[in-house]
């Protein structure tokens, strides 16, 4: 009896420290916003953009990149620390409907996106780095 008791402890106190575990949770944030705020008011004929981040604060990303696939007027953006190589990483996708303004690659344009990551969502992590968002925009 007294044996079943420890076991029971022991697997109750493990499932809780894995319930607890939230760093290998991927996390979903949603923003809309109109297009003035990111500069394409001239572009879209749409009321709302969506921009949707995934972040998985210890983990590869590049699954969930893979898998999601971006909604009419959608901007997806990825970021993942990757442990394992000690490594960032960033991806974006957007809908047909707003590839063509970032494939022109105008930099103001772009920065919109980036500051609002930088600013609004990822604030406090460390490990974001706006020049590589930049980059991982620019190559969509």
């Amino acid at each position: 009896m007294k044996y079943s008791l420890i076991l029971a402890f022991l697997f109750v106190s493990f499932f809780i420290s894995a319930q607890n575990n939230n760093n290998n949770l991927l996390q979903v944030t949603r923003y809309k916003l109109h297009p003035t705020e990111l500069n394409i008011q001239n572009d879209v004929e749409t009321e709302k953009i969506n921009l949707k981040i995934y972040y998985l604060k210890d983990g590869d990303i590049t699954a969930d990149y893979r898998y999601f696939k971006p909604k009419k007027n959608e901007i997806l953006f990825f970021f993942g620390n990757d442990i394992k190589t000690n490594t960032t990483q960033m991806y974006f996708k957007a809908d047909d409907s707003l590839m063509h303004i970032y494939k022109k690659k105008d930099f103001n344009k772009l920065m919109k996106v980036i500051e609002i990551l930088e600013y609004n969502v990822f604030s406090q992590e460390a490990n974001f780095s706006s020049i590589d968002a930049y980059t991982a925009l620019a190559q969509l």
